[in-house]
């Protein structure tokens, strides 16, 4: 299984390399795009920090990557983009693919059209952003061309399996750590953004208020007491997510053990904009987890706990459930996960 780590700055490609990192993604913030289109990003992070500044800086990240065999992708992740930007992001491609990008990271379905109808040769991974629920999803991605799906982030383990099972001959990732958001990413138009200021607050944490439509009188027999009581669950999950889901360190490393024996791929560290050294202590956490798997013998329930007593020495908190991508995985006794 391999990792795929975030990449932001040139000086710290080879850190990550040796921290264990098998891939490498980031994007491009050009000056041409920034200027042009300030708000409207490139790849779901308008923030500087979170990307090269220049296609300069995207080769010499490739040439240290390189030295060492290490793919590089690049995101072009923005779920659309309108007919006016494509002449600029058609040229910001070509200027990628002259740098010798490994990939493309991508959310729209219509860039994806065009590619392929352009004859554009370069591997083609889906982002998160592709929102592949289910296994014929993925087979559609892989008829176009794709090589390589994110699965969502708020899928279950269960879920994961049905889709890495049901399609053959494409790659399969999940996100594993950092920036736990419940939602379907794909169907959100808020962007991630980061910013000095403590006032500062996340599209996804603003003020708001959740309420059911109160049935008619007539209605009322009809709605049964179980789906009541899911809504009521989902709203107050709702709202615990929304303050906590950024910045409590989000981990699902206790399901590697999981994804390994169903044969997912990969899984992506996320973090571009992050500090090089937290981008270090998160890969050298999940390679040193990759590790345990080669123990002979080793069971789902020792992996797990080796899992937690990592995480809790690393970084200083103990496993919660609100912070936990598969929250199933802290609630078994057995070690077990139903097939069905």
């Amino acid at each position: 299984m391999k990792i795929l780590s975030p990449v932001d700055k040139v000086d710290e490609v080879e850190e990550l390399i040796q921290a264990g990192a098998n891939e490498l993604y980031c994007g491009v913030l050009s000056e041409e795009w920034w200027q042009e289109y300030t708000i409207a990003a490139v790849n779901r992070r308008i923030a500087r920090a979170c990307n090269f500044k220049s296609f300069d800086e995207l080769k010499k990240c490739l040439a240290m990557a390189h030295s060492y065999n290490v793919p590089v992708s690049l995101t072009v992740n923005e779920h659309y983009y309108i007919q006016e930007q494509y002449p600029m992001l058609l040229d910001y491609l070509g200027q990628a693919m002259d740098a010798g990008i490994d990939s493309l990271l991508i959310s729209d379905m219509a860039l994806l059209l065009y590619l392929k109808e352009a004859g554009i040769k370069i591997p083609v991974h889906i982002s998160i952003g592709g929102t592949v629920f289910n296994s014929k999803t993925a087979g559609l991605y892989q008829s176009l061309g794709a090589s390589r799906i994110t699965l969502p982030r708020h899928i279950t383990i269960n879920e994961v399996r049905d889709i890495v099972t049901g399609v053959k001959g494409i790659e399969t990732g999940v996100f594993i750590l950092n920036s736990r958001c419940p939602n379907a990413d794909g169907f959100c138009t808020f962007l991630h953004m980061q910013s000095a200021d403590p006032g500062y607050k996340n599209a996804c944490m603003l003020p708001y208020t959740v309420e059911v439509l109160k049935p008619e009188p007539d209605e009322v027999s009809c709605l049964p007491s179980e789906e009541a009581c899911r809504v009521a669950a989902a709203i107050s999950r709702q709202q615990v997510w929304a303050r906590h889901h950024m910045d409590e360190i989000p981990c699902g490393a206790c399901a590697i053990y999981d994804f390994n024996e169903m044969g997912v791929d990969y899984v992506k560290i996320v973090g571009r904009g992050n500090q090089t050294w937290r981008k270090v202590v998160d890969i050298t956490f999940i390679r040193m987890l990759l590790a345990f798997l080669g123990e002979s013998g080793i069971t789902a329930p020792v992996f797990r706990e080796k899992a937690q007593a990592l995480y809790n020495y690393t970084y200083r908190r103990p496993c919660r459930t609100l912070t936990c991508y598969y929250p199933e995985v802290l609630s078994l006794k057995t070690g077990q996960l139903a097939n069905g």
